[in-house]
């Protein structure tokens, strides 16, 4: 019969030591490391708010948003949503594309404050390289493909949109407008799953157009 003196307990000690100071390592990595995730998700899941100026009561046109995320960008867009239906007579229907939104002449793409889109991370739209931040866009309409603008300010009144605007676009690129089957009376903006990222999405009236956007 072995005697368990004290002294085999120090080196029963000792010997124990080594794996449960690894151990307790091994631990704490892998807590930092999931208060990592953590936060990337919560820093993620938090949503800029939109810029507004003045006040949003008694707006013809509310304001709107939507949002996605794939990969590691969070994509956020904010837009006044004009109605087709007259706000002062909603009896009457209004023609929108070539009449209250002309061809061949700049359009903020909804009403009020400018069209602005956030994104968490790098991202391209429609093609144009960006960096993670807050941006507007603007459209050029025409009878065939359209050009969307994108400009580096976003905290602004949607129109005029002359030289001091023009002056900080940062890109562009053409869409092909598509037809919706049932036309819509409020402009909307949706996010649509897609390789690699999403498609954002705008319809009003008949028209829609759809701009891809990508991680990277």
């Amino acid at each position: 019969m072995k005697l368990f003196t004290p002294l085999t307990a120090v080196f029963a000690l000792l010997l124990l030591l080594p794996a449960c100071a690894q151990e307790a390592a091994e631990e704490a990595a892998s807590e930092m490391e999931m208060a990592g995730e953590s936060m990337a998700m919560g820093s993620m899941a938090q949503e800029p708010d939109c810029f507004v100026r003045g006040d949003l009561e008694g707006r013809l046109s509310s304001l709107e948003s939507a949002s996605t995320s794939f990969g590691d960008v969070m994509v956020k867009v904010c837009y006044g949503a004009p109605l087709r239906r007259d706000p002062n007579n909603p009896e009457v229907t209004r023609e929108i594309m070539g009449a209250l939104v002309p061809y061949d002449a700049p359009w903020r793409m909804g009403a009020n404050e400018a069209t602005a889109i956030y994104l968490s991370a790098g991202a391209s739209v429609g093609g144009v390289a960006l960096d993670a931040g807050a941006y507007s866009i603007y459209a050029t309409p025409t009878m065939g493909d359209w050009t969307v603008h994108i400009n580096s300010v976003n905290e602004r009144w949607g129109i005029p949109i002359g030289p001091d605007v023009t002056a900080n676009d940062v890109g562009s690129f053409t869409v092909t407008p598509g037809m919706v089957d049932e036309a819509v009376d409020e402009l909307r903006y949706t996010f649509v799953e897609a390789e690699g990222g999403a498609d954002l999405v705008m319809e009003w009236e008949q028209t829609s157009i759809s701009i891809p956007i990508r991680s990277g």
